[in-house]
């Protein structure tokens, strides 16, 4: 054998066993919790941030907790058996820089105490995570919690969806997800891939403006003008609300498999602000897969082409619709996504002003 072809080979050998012993040790193979953190599920840890580069507040150092199941939320810490209410989302659901004290489900519940009703609400938002992921949960995380039997999951979804036009996963054929396969399994339990998918989020999370970052809506100009390229409407109908029709039938199905009554509230962003009727978005031009225009406008009119997937596959008693209230504010939000802890006041109350709306759920 060649010199050379021998060294090759040496190292591609090297290379191989150090993979293998990559993801035996930090993989999912053969660990549920190493399984749990490659999907970026943080369990049993407290960090303390500093927010005051993004919105202003009395106190800046903001303490993020989740317990040893990975959830959020100070009554029911370390104790599943006590939730009422379970609520799925990604970011903005998370909401990674808002106190523990002060996130919209510590005002839902608050707001319930303080009309002499005891009920426990968790968070379950990851950051990041689109329906794509909420399926994950259910599947990998929920599944494993014992004694977490919810009467009521909340999902707060739509803008972690908008931005997929291609239908590029198994989540987008439901037979296929019921029979599943060795590259499924591969994807759930790998770090490497984990990793990949981490790095490759973040850079579109970059692109598209959807990372936590401090906007000066001063400086933003809006306008009633609708920028949206007739191309992206097409593809969007055919390729993008099929498969969220999809997904979120099965996320109903899985959340009344645990016996849970599954109710949707759509997402408002400041990229639009509608004011006595009239809808103004950001005059900003942007591009999905580089090449279809739309601006703040156009995105409100795709944001609810999601939402009316939602009422259809959904019991319309059991959407909440937030996405269309107009008394939305600049100071609500620190980029056109996430909300202060103004914003996340205003959306408590509001929540629970809505449930109450449903009579069922009185």
């Amino acid at each position: 054998m060649p010199k050379k072809l021998k060294i090759i080979l040496i190292n591609i050998s090297f290379l191989l066993i150090g993979i293998l012993l990559i993801e035996l040790i930090f993989g999912g193979w053969f660990n549920n919790s190493n399984q749990l953190s490659n999907l970026g599920i943080i369990r049993d840890a407290k960090f303390q941030f500093d927010v005051s580069h993004l919105y202003d507040t009395k106190n800046p150092t903001i303490t993020y907790s989740r317990d040893k199941f990975g959830l959020r939320g100070i009554s029911s810490f370390n104790q599943p058996e006590k939730i009422n209410i379970l609520t799925v989302g990604g970011s903005t659901t998370d909401q990674r820089y808002i106190d523990d004290s002060k996130t919209w489900q510590e005002v839902l519940e608050k707001a319930y105490k303080t009309n002499n009703e005891e009920v426990y609400i968790s968070n379950a938002g990851v950051d990041g995570q689109s329906t794509y992921g909420h399926l994950k949960s259910f599947e990998l995380w929920f599944s494993k919690i014992e004694k977490l039997q919810p009467e009521i999951i909340i999902f707060y979804v739509g803008i972690n969806d908008f931005y997929r036009i291609s239908s590029d996963s198994e989540y987008d054929n439901i037979q296929q997800l019921e029979n599943r396969g060795l590259k499924s399994h591969i994807k759930d339990k790998s770090v490497i891939y984990n990793v990949y998918r981490k790095l490759k989020g973040i850079q579109k999370a970059k692109k598209h403006e959807v990372g936590h970052h401090k906007i000066d809506f001063s400086t933003i100009n809006y306008t009633k003008e609708s920028v949206i390229d007739e191309k992206l409407i097409d593809l969007y109908s055919i390729k993008n609300l099929e498969a969220f029709k999809s997904r979120l039938n099965k996320l109903i199905a899985y959340s009344e498999k645990m016996g849970a009554i599954p109710i949707f509230i759509t997402q408002p962003a400041f990229t639009y602000k509608i004011r006595n009727g009239e809808v103004f978005g950001i005059e900003e031009v942007k591009y999905l897969e580089e090449k279809y225009a739309y601006n703040g406008v156009g995105y409100y009119k795709l944001l609810n082409k999601l939402n009316e997937v939602i009422r259809e596959v959904s019991e319309p008693v059991l959407v909440i619709d937030i996405t269309n209230d107009e008394d939305w504010k600049a100071e609500d939000f620190y980029d056109y996504y996430h909300m202060s802890e103004v914003g996340a006041e205003k959306l408590g109350n509001k929540i629970y002003e809505k449930l109450h709306q449903i009579e069922f759920v009185k």
